[in-house]
């Protein structure tokens, strides 16, 4: 039986955890609710009710062209993640000695300040005359996301082990043919989620976009710009798109770990 003291923690964990989850929402809270309202401005709460922002911004063509920008640079940048990330795990995997050096190497995109990132990534697409180019825009969203599909692949084979593979290889199939097979199947969730989780990445990126793009937009660079200057509900239309690709890309996420360890 639990104890007067355990329960009361319960409480205080309860308590303290319905505090973040309503902090951590409460910008969900104000901004879809104000791109709905009929007032020119940012206004809270909402005047009225309208489609009108959403209307504008599928009408508008600064509007599309970055949103259809963001769009395919994030899936060109999410599978060039994963085709470098699923390999560098392979490698890994094969190399246990250095398992955990080069996993926490890995990080060092998340770990260091994403200005001084950008900062690195701006000289060196220079020096490769790359800079506001598509390749140089993909490359640098995928160097961000990279990490990420390195750790949740790796996790995946270690998870999994080598014995299919190992009896693959003893019964003839080539290297190939083990990688299509067996291991592929055993890890495709992993890889399917590390691959939403990049897109997810670079969808919503903005720093390093602020200094690769040259003289486009992405859609995140498109509402700082527009928030720098008229700050018109279309801002809010446009964010409320934003978190609704996040929520659905963690619900995604989600729902796949789930099936992962069933």
């Amino acid at each position: 039986m639990k104890s007067k003291s355990d329960n009361h923690e319960s409480r205080i964990l309860a308590i303290y955890f319905a505090v973040m989850l309503c902090f951590l929402m409460l910008p969900l809270l104000l901004i879809i609710p104000t791109a709905f309202s009929e007032t020119r401005y940012l206004k809270f709460p909402p005047t009225g009710f309208t489609l009108r922002w959403f209307a504008d911004f599928f009408q508008s063509a600064e509007w599309m062209d970055a949103t259809v920008r963001s769009l395919s640079i994030g899936v060109c940048s999410a599978t060039l993640s994963v085709i470098v990330g699923t390999a560098a795990s392979f490698y890994i995997d094969s190399k246990m000695k250095g398992f955990r050096v080069l996993n926490i190497l890995a990080l060092g995109p998340q770990i260091i300040p994403s200005i001084i990132l950008a900062l690195g990534i701006l000289l060196f697409l220079s020096k490769m005359r790359m800079l506001g180019t598509y390749p140089g825009i993909i490359v640098a969203h995928a160097a961000l996301s990279c990490p990420f599909v390195l750790l949740a692949v790796s996790t995946s084979l270690k998870q999994n082990g080598t014995t299919l593979e190992q009896a693959a290889r003893v019964l003839g199939a080539n290297v190939w043919q083990t990688f299509w097979y067996v291991t592929l199947p055993r890890i495709r969730l992993a890889v399917i989620s590390a691959w939403i989780f990049a897109f997810f990445i670079s969808f919503d990126e903005i720093i390093i976009s602020l200094f690769t793009m040259g003289g486009k937009e992405t859609l995140p660079m498109r509402i700082w710009a527009d928030m720098r200057q008229d700050l018109t509900p279309i801002v809010a239309a446009a964010s409320s798109i934003l978190v609704i690709v996040t929520l659905v890309s963690i619900f995604t996420i989600e729902t796949l770990k789930n099936k992962t360890r069933v």
